[in-house]
């Protein structure tokens, strides 16, 4: 079930197979919710109407704002297709790998992270991991309708794997001497993000490329897991838009 008026609209324009729209008894006929109803008709698919406490049971989550769509199982990508699109139109590629990422809402906001700031795909474990749930997709503002997601067995091996095909390994680390405003992050290049708790593990830290550091100057001495990615990740697009700006 994808539930949220945007990430419902963004999975029927991204033309996601769907078995049926469900719409809360009663919704009102706003703009958006007559817009959503019209995308579905024009796809061919079919309309519910629900009363809105099944509809909150269906979708496991409050924040589905009187619609529910239900979807085919997400097709998942390769990791050779992802660096070949990329390669294809002309890009240097920019992977985001999540390590045992648990908070749904944490996804979700680097979902929309990655896809905002031009990810060519995102890697994410098959277990330990929080899982693509209804509320992920809502986090993400129907962001994670246009990434190519690949779930992986192994995130060292993906880890491997990416650097074999030319890329750097780069991670946020707030012990690293390096800060993120003056490394070099040209070139194809793979951002992890680790655990909400623990951060990277060992394993991957020795993987890594390049560590850096966020300057901070408050009495909090870290960040969370989604806002370091995300800041990463807007560091690699400024440094791209502008690399004599570096």
């Amino acid at each position: 079930m994808i539930g949220g008026r945007r990430p419902v609209a963004e999975a029927l324009a991204a033309g996601r197979t769907a078995h049926r729209l469900l719409v809360a008894s009663g919704a009102k006929p706003s703009p958006d919710l007559r817009q959503l109803i019209g995308s579905a008709q024009r796809a061919g698919v079919p309309i519910e109407r629900v009363d809105r406490q099944q509809l909150g049971r269906l979708a496991g989550f409050d924040g589905h704002q009187g619609v529910l769509l239900e979807v085919a199982e997400r097709s998942h990508a390769r990791l050779p297709d992802i660096l070949e699109a990329a390669r294809s139109a002309g890009r240097l590629p920019l992977v985001l790998i999540l390590e045992h990422l648990q908070d749904p809402m944490n996804l979700g906001t680097l979902l929309r992270a990655a896809e905002a700031a031009g990810a060519d795909g995102v890697v994410y474990p098959e277990r330990g991991a929080a899982p693509l749930s209804a509320a992920a997709v809502k986090a993400s503002a129907g962001a994670s309708e246009h990434l190519a997601l690949a779930r992986v067995e192994s995130i060292g091996a993906a880890i491997h794997e990416l650097r074999q095909a030319g890329l750097r390994v780069v991670a946020a680390d707030q012990t690293a001497a390096t800060s993120a405003w003056d490394a070099d992050l040209s070139g194809p290049l793979a951002i992890v993000v680790g655990s909400e708790g623990s951060g990277l593990s060992g394993a991957t830290r020795r993987r890594c490329d390049l560590l850096v550091s966020f300057p901070m100057s408050g009495h909090i001495g870290s960040l969370n897991a989604a806002t370091a990615g995300s800041l990463l990740l807007f560091e690699v697009l400024r440094q791209r838009s502008h690399p004599a700006r570096r």
